[in-house]
């Protein structure tokens, strides 16, 4: 930890040092974002490494040295840097995607899927009405909802709601890991996560179409007609990247990661001008390797570690570094306030609910735990929103954000009390942490999945 530290105050005044060579009159051609990308990624596995002695997934470090670095902070990184190196954080979202609908297996969940559809919709009812019935009471003191009627501020109040209810499947599975977890609650957590999370998606997809219908005034006909192809053409095109990955893994066998990246890629160009959405691109090619094709998906996940791991370092530092203080400051108390219904959301609706899926009360007791981390698809959603409404989408995902960074802080810190309490924690001896398949999804080595 020591050294991590040493080395990154190095790097720091290197950094904030050679700006001074610079003549006051010399003109700068491009933004710098190569150069951006190799510091941030340096920057962000160093930081990874302080994550561990403070049992802090590798994602918050990444958030935090990003806003350390970010134009609100140290101001290494410029807006114009970030702006170029947007591509990065559309093949990322698909990667999380892809990675995420490679933990899907339907038949080995197939015995408990009742057991888990309804302590997933428990959670998933009982967050959603909660959240969006706090921010609608907040909604008239917050800046999204200025200028807006009765009835938007509570149809924004249910989309960021839909956003908020959103789980995290790679930090779930990275303190799962971490903590050599073994046994029915562990994968009850991992099945919940990932479920949900495609349900989350599945509907903010239709969700947000309908609200851009609502907000731009276009008619029922087109509104209808851009839902069906938002939905179908981006199910059809995850049907056409499934095979394409599956063949390749299974003739060729080489450089799976860059080849991977190199598909995402393309898909994160093809989307924008198609009106496709990369998450459910990727959902749906992950699902259809594991479930369909003789490619397993922890085959996938342990083929593409070397490109997810810079990937998402490099996703989740740009994240950080987006951050205005001035806005997360004004919104920081409404964040701490939702991340605490969140939490309490769960608890209540599992409590409440979850009797009816057959779980015993020690089942019950410990699942709302895997509920609380939040990351990566709840921020790709909150970046949607940004990126498609306005006025109201920028401020709207500053708060989300806000209390993204809030449940990401502690939600990990009290999943792993859990797991350690719960008895599962260090009964895995099948495989040596580095050497599991999912460690792709570790700490502080390794980052996110979805």
């Amino acid at each position: 930890m020591t050294r991590a530290l040493i080395l990154i105050a190095v790097v720091l005044a290197v950094a904030l040092g050679s700006r001074s060579f610079l003549p006051a009159d010399a003109v700068v051609t491009g933004s710098g974002a190569t150069l951006a990308m190799g510091l941030m990624l340096l920057m962000a596995l160093l930081a990874a490494q302080l994550s561990s002695p403070l049992r802090l997934p590798a994602v918050t470090a990444y958030i935090l040295i990003g806003a350390l670095m970010g134009p609100d902070g140290l101001g290494l990184l410029t807006d114009h840097m970030i702006g170029d190196l947007s591509p990065v954080k559309s093949v990322a979202v698909g990667l999380i995607a892809l990675l995420a609908g490679c933990e899907l297996n339907l038949r080995a969940l197939a015995p408990r899927l009742r057991q888990i559809g309804l302590l997933s919709l428990a959670g998933l009812v009982s967050g959603f009405v909660l959240i969006a019935a706090a921010l609608f009471g907040m909604s008239t003191l917050l800046p999204f909802g200025e200028g807006l009627s009765l009835e938007h501020r509570a149809l924004v109040s249910m989309l960021c709601a839909l956003v908020l209810c959103a789980f995290s499947p790679p930090v779930v599975i990275g303190v799962l890991t971490e903590a050599r977890a073994k046994g029915p609650l562990t994968e009850l957590w991992i099945a919940i996560a990932v479920l949900a999370d495609i349900a989350v998606v599945l509907t903010f997809s239709l969700s947000s179409a309908v609200a851009s219908q609502v907000f731009t005034t276009t008619g029922g006909d087109s509104a209808l007609g851009g839902v069906l192809w938002h939905l179908l053409g981006s199910f059809g095109l995850g049907l056409l990247v499934g095979p394409v990955l599956a063949f390749y893994i299974s003739r060729v066998g080489r450089r799976v990661g860059l080849f991977t990246f190199a598909v995402l890629f393309v898909i994160a160009q093809v989307s924008g001008p198609l009106h496709l959405d990369p998450l459910l691109v990727g959902l749906t090619a992950g699902l259809f390797v594991e479930n369909v094709s003789p490619v397993s998906g922890e085959q996938v996940i342990h083929q593409t570690e070397v490109a997810s791991l810079p990937t998402f370092a490099l996703f989740f530092t740009l994240i950080g570094a987006e951050i205005t203080f001035d806005d997360f400051l004004a919104v920081a108390p409404y964040a701490v306030a939702l991340s605490v219904v969140r939490a309490a959301a769960f608890f209540v609706g599992i409590r409440l609910l979850g009797d009816r899926s057959g779980a015993d009360a020690r089942t019950r007791a410990y699942v709302p735990f895997g509920m609380l981390p939040q990351a990566g698809v709840a921020i790709a959603l909150a970046l949607a929103i940004e990126r498609t409404f306005t006025p109201w989408g920028p401020p709207a995902a500053t708060l989300i954000l806000g209390t993204v960074v809030v449940s990401q802080i502690v939600g990990p810190i009290a999943f792993r009390l859990a797991v350690e309490r719960s008895g599962e924690a260090n009964q895995r001896h099948d495989l040596p942490l580095a050497e599991h398949p999912a460690h792709a999804q570790g700490e502080p080595e390794t980052a996110p999945a979805a």
